[in-house]
């Protein structure tokens, strides 16, 4: 081999080896959300039934998981009524790679 083959096979095992340690970070990056279900959910977050978050599916049913991730998308306060009162709710959307 040449010193200019020599340069450029040394210059494509550096590219390869950075993109094979780009593909690892990948790799190891860690998934977000509580759970592997597609789509939209709705997880509520009160002491009141047994657990700090769940979901309402006709009954209250907890979220077993004690860690939620991801990019928050929106944050944003909601008037409600509950009880015959007026009352304000914290809405978060947040991206994940699990729901």
């Amino acid at each position: 081999m040449n010193p200019q083959e020599n340069s450029e096979l040394l210059a494509a095992l550096m590219r390869q080896e950075e993109l094979l340690k780009q593909l690892v970070a990948a790799i190891n990056k860690p998934k977000l959300g509580l759970h592997s279900e597609a789509g939209n959910c709705k997880i509520y977050c009160n002491r009141q039934h047994g657990g700090l978050w769940y979901t309402l599916n006709g009954e209250p049913s907890n979220v077993p998981q004690t860690a939620l991730t991801g990019y928050l998308k929106e944050l944003r306060f909601e008037n409600t009524e509950r009880r015959k009162k007026e009352t304000c709710k914290l809405l978060i959307t947040i991206q994940a790679d699990r729901t």
